[in-house]
């Protein structure tokens, strides 16, 4: 099953951008964004402007979305993700550490699916 999902990807990659990707280095770009999704949290506490970093993660896993439109997680990683941008993190910091963590676990699905 996986085999097949490799070669899916990496029909999609060559046929929309006439490049091959490999899956580690998919596997690190989901790495990265993981980090720059936790970083978000100390932003936050620290009173930070978390919204333009946030939209830049968001946007990266919607370009992601479009390339493997298949990864159910995926669509559940950017609804959490834009749900943030609609809570106050101050006065819901329970619940925006909650989800910050839940979306790091969804990352980490996304990434074994390469």
């Amino acid at each position: 099953m996986l085999g097949s999902w490799i070669y899916l990807i990496n029909i999609i990659m060559i046929s929309v951008y006439d490049v091959e990707v490999d899956n580690a280095t998919i596997r690190r770009n989901l790495k990265r964004l993981q980090s720059q999704t936790f970083k978000l949290l100390p932003m936050q506490e620290e009173g930070e402007d978390c919204k333009k970093p946030l939209e830049t993660i968001i946007l990266e896993l919607l370009g992601m979305q479009g390339l493997f439109s298949t990864l159910d997680p995926l669509v559940t990683l950017i609804c959490k993700l834009q749900g943030l941008k609609e809570i106050d993190g101050d006065e819901n910091f329970m619940l925006y550490r909650r989800t910050i963590f839940e979306c790091c676990g969804l990352l980490d699905k996304v990434a074994e699916c390469f």
